[in-house]
């Protein structure tokens, strides 16, 4: 009888701290609901300031969300069409979406959280991809950032490492579009940061900071990683030659290419074999 009644106190906490995580739950659907309410609006308002205004709404609304989720247990798996991505070692998550303008341009916004030593830090992504001269080469940051909608997360050089790749669509305009294989790097200290870039050879053996693949925006290009080749499979694109390099007409030409990641370096492979299977 005794071990009874000691256990209806325990019973109760734990009925009404579930309780708590339940309304706390509701509260956080009721809030994404506002977010991708904001964004709806913003995809379909009928001119670029109106566009500025909602796409605001929308960062305050996701950032009020993001500052409910004390225990970083939501699965945020109700915020379509925003990508959120969380790292398999949990030390960071990234959410990032876009927003096509009347000239056919697109800009993105995003949001990352980041896991200082069982604190989380959230940092607003800034596109300044417009105002970089040469984004292929450029370090950024979460201030200074090439936007893209990103859709794989892979974590590099073991599970005690801070670096990992992501993989992202940029719309580009209304002829071509864009994919991008970024390397990015966690800083834990002095408040936590997020580095953009890493050490690419690209298949003209140009020194890059990340990998930007344009194509028209008539084709479809696959980039994706392949765990078991262990390395990111891309499309082989080219340019027929009678356009001149131009990549308004940029494709797949049914080859791949391959992109490897060692010892801080990306190593590219020309030509793989997938024995006559597509990726």
């Amino acid at each position: 009888m005794k071990k009874i009644i000691a256990l209806i106190p325990l019973f109760i906490a734990l009925s009404v701290s579930a309780q708590h995580i339940d309304y706390d739950r509701l509260d956080m659907d009721k809030q994404a609901q506002k977010v991708t309410a904001q964004l709806e609006l913003a995809r379909n308002a009928a001119n670029d300031s109106l566009r500025n205004v909602f796409a605001k709404n929308v960062d305050e609304e996701l950032n009020i969300l993001l500052g409910m989720d004390d225990d970083h247990l939501y699965p945020y798996d109700n915020l379509n069409p925003i990508s959120v991505l969380t790292a398999p070692d949990n030390k960071f998550r990234i959410f990032t979406w876009g927003l096509q303008f009347s000239n056919g341009c697109y800009r993105y916004y995003g949001a990352v959280q980041i896991n200082v030593h069982n604190d989380w830090v959230t940092l607003r992504l800034y596109d300044n991809s417009d105002d970089t001269s040469n984004p292929a080469t450029a370090s950024m940051q979460s201030t200074n950032w090439y936007g893209a909608i990103y859709y794989e997360l892979i974590q590099l050089g073991g599970k005690k490492s801070n670096i990992y790749a992501l993989v992202g669509w940029d719309g580009g305009d209304l002829f071509v579009n864009r994919k991008v294989l970024e390397q990015v790097r966690l800083e834990l200290d002095n408040g936590g940061e997020i580095f953009f870039g890493g050490n690419f050879i690209d298949e003209h053996k140009r020194n890059c900071q990340r990998l930007i693949f344009e194509y028209t925006e008539r084709a479809v290009m696959s980039l994706r990683y392949d765990k078991r080749m262990k390395l990111f499979v891309a499309d082989h694109l080219v340019i027929p030659p009678e356009y001149n390099g131009n990549p308004k007409y940029s494709g797949p030409d049914g080859s791949f290419d391959g992109y490897m990641y060692q010892k801080g370096m990306w190593i590219y492979i020309p030509d793989l074999d997938f024995k006559g299977s597509r990726f």
